[in-house]
């Protein structure tokens, strides 16, 4: 090449590299992750920026952008204050609760950056086992006389979904409403005739989250509808491996929830919020929302939820005001253990303050890096106090947060930095001491079938293994 050619080539270099620097620079990231993307994008100006799209994007920033969040937030602010306003006394008496601070807080927290307050329930179950859990879905569905909208993250092919099919089609047949959303890439490697046959039965069969750009961020939450009076979330997804564990495990734990009344509203609006951002049809209408005519029980109940698009992380902000807040026992149950460095914080100055923080997980590995990359975080957190269980009998899915025994949470929510960061997750609170205390029976029950993960084991594995799992850590962002 002659001089010239490689002085042009020098000045495309260095505008690019003080491009990316005023760029990465003006974000105001993380400092950490700013001098790493630096690092990637000026040593790898081609590769780098493929990595940048795909996994580096500003997108709260960017969809705050969106004509299709603004249409979102519109629908959002003009129907559901009609649904909140019937119970805004009982929010507000639970708010002031003077012996939970945390849940004082919490409530603000959740209303000020979710718009979202707390509502009452008639009912609030929870089911550890997978075939109990799904006979009680299939009787709600069998039930459905008006509509069923459904979202999972995982849909298989088997068993379980060919019942489920049978009662769709049944409730179809009678002209009930059937709209199902499910993630694109959980489900893109399973097969698609009962969607297909569905859909041709009149079903409005629709994936979310589909776009390239997007590959890294997922919807990993669980809901369904029926009726607007039923609503169920949790940790299963629709699969017979949820059940008995498939071909991989001897045995599967998880926990469903299944909640009626007034409560349900939420689920839905998660719902109406994919399915009018991701596919136009505006569902904030009040035939599909609980008649407030009807008694609205005496739980109170707040659905938290957040995804790559909000700037706040404010599910992941709840776990940590609760876990903060805790005075005597913190009981959190996750099947992946690799926190981002705040919630691993808030566990390590709880367990270290003196309150008891037990983590329930697996010990049946599903995937290796992100179960590596866990132990790297096992000492620290047993150092401090805290204590760890592994559930022995299959994969352990559930995902719970009990406080003091007077509070829990049930949902999609892992305990690593995809659902804390990146994911849309939801949990519901449970503010009910009686309820509580039936979720923190679920968890004493399952210590019977645990073994314990001591301090002294942890230390004692050899330096192959500690570098394999630090090694690991470093994607924490992908696991």
């Amino acid at each position: 090449m002659d001089l010239t050619l490689w002085l042009l080539i020098d000045a495309v270099l260095l505008a690019y590299w003080l491009a990316v620097v005023v760029f990465i620079v003006s974000e105001d990231r993380n400092p950490t992750a700013a001098l790493a993307w630096l690092l990637v994008l000026i040593a790898l100006p081609v590769l780098g920026l493929v990595l940048y799209f795909f996994f580096g994007r500003n997108w709260p920033e960017i969809t705050q952008r969106s004509p299709a969040t603004r249409r979102v937030r519109e629908a959002v602010g003009r129907f559901m204050p009609t649904v909140y306003r019937p119970h805004r006394s009982r929010a507000r008496a639970l708010a002031s609760d003077e012996d939970r601070p945390w849940v004082r807080r919490n409530i603000h927290l959740v209303e000020h950056k979710l718009a979202t307050p707390p509502l009452p329930v008639r009912t609030c179950d929870f089911h550890g086992n997978g075939e109990e859990y799904f006979d009680v879905l299939l009787a709600d569905l069998a039930g459905a006389q008006r509509f069923i909208h459904m979202s999972y993250f995982i849909w298989k092919q088997d068993a379980l979904t060919a019942r489920i099919t049978e009662v769709l089609l049944d409730r179809l047949a009678a002209g009930v409403e059937v709209r199902i959303l499910n993630d694109f890439l959980g489900c893109l490697r399973h097969p698609k005739d009962e969607m297909k046959r569905l859909a041709e039965a009149g079903a409005i069969v629709k994936a979310d989250v589909t776009g390239l750009a997007r590959l890294n961020y997922r919807n990993h939450r669980k809901i369904t509808v029926v009726d607007a009076e039923i609503g169920h979330t949790g940790g299963f997804n629709v699969a017979q491996e949820y059940i008995d564990g498939g071909k991989r495990f001897p045995g599967w734990r998880d926990t469903g929830m299944r909640i009626t009344g007034p409560g349900v509203a939420d689920l839905e609006k998660l719902f109406d919020i994919r399915w009018l951002e991701a596919h136009g049809e505006d569902l904030f209408d009040a035939r599909y929302y609980p008649d407030p005519s009807l008694p609205s029980g005496d739980i109170m109940v707040h659905t938290v939820h957040h995804g790559y698009d909000d700037p706040w992380h404010t599910l992941t902000r709840s776990y940590q005001l609760a876990i903060s807040g805790a005075r005597d026992r913190v009981l959190l149950q996750s099947p992946y253990f690799v926190p981002d460095q705040s919630t691993l914080d808030a566990l390590v100055n709880a367990a270290a303050g003196g309150v008891r923080v037990d983590l329930m997980t697996t010990s049946w590995i599903d995937k290796k890096i992100p179960w590596w990359a866990a132990e790297s975080f096992f000492e620290p957190f047993l150092a401090a106090g805290g204590r760890i269980w592994q559930w022995e009998k299959g994969f352990f899915h559930a995902k719970s947060l009990t406080i003091d025994g007077t509070a829990c949470a049930v949902g999609t929510l892992n305990l690593d930095i995809r659902s804390l960061r990146i994911n849309k997750e939801l949990m519901v609170w449970v503010y009910d001491p009686e309820v509580a205390a039936r979720h923190e029976q679920l968890f004493l029950d399952d210590l019977r079938d645990c073994r314990e993960l001591t301090l002294d084991e942890v230390r004692s594995w050899g330096r192959g293994r500690r570098l394999r799992n630090s090694a690991s850590r470093l994607f924490s962002n992908l696991l």
